[in-house]
């Protein structure tokens, strides 16, 4: 699968200003096929899914799917995705554990939760 080149250039952004590059360089970041919508348990507020990619290539280990239906909103799309990004920087260690919230934490003190951090006049939580 290829990224989704809007969403890969978001993921590359938030790596960099908020989580110093900790977020694998080899993830694909696309939007959920049709089937995928249907079949993939979306987290109940944030609508995307994070881990090893299905069929792990030389140039994806890891792969975040966002549901386009689920995350119509630009505020939306940007706080599932780094919410599964969390779940990269973890390496998937502890679900939504210590691991977890202790990079929530820090983006959050970093920044990206305030108006304006990615988009002027928006806020995501």
């Amino acid at each position: 699968m290829k990224s989704d080149r809007t969403l890969l250039k978001w993921y590359k952004k938030i790596n960099k200003r908020f989580f110093d590059g900790a977020c694998a360089d080899d993830c694909c970041v696309r939007w959920a096929s049709e089937t995928e919508e249907k079949e993939i348990k979306w987290e109940e507020k944030y609508f995307g899914w994070a881990g090893h990619a299905d069929n792990p290539t030389r140039h994806h280990q890891w792969e975040i799917i966002l549901s386009r239906s689920l995350n119509p909103k630009p505020s939306l799309k940007l706080s599932s995705l780094a919410h599964e990004m969390i779940h990269i920087a973890t390496k998937q260690r502890d679900d939504h554990g210590p691991a977890f919230e202790k990079w929530r934490v820090y983006i959050s003190e970093r920044g990206i939760f305030k108006k304006h951090a990615l988009l002027k006049d928006t806020t995501i939580f």
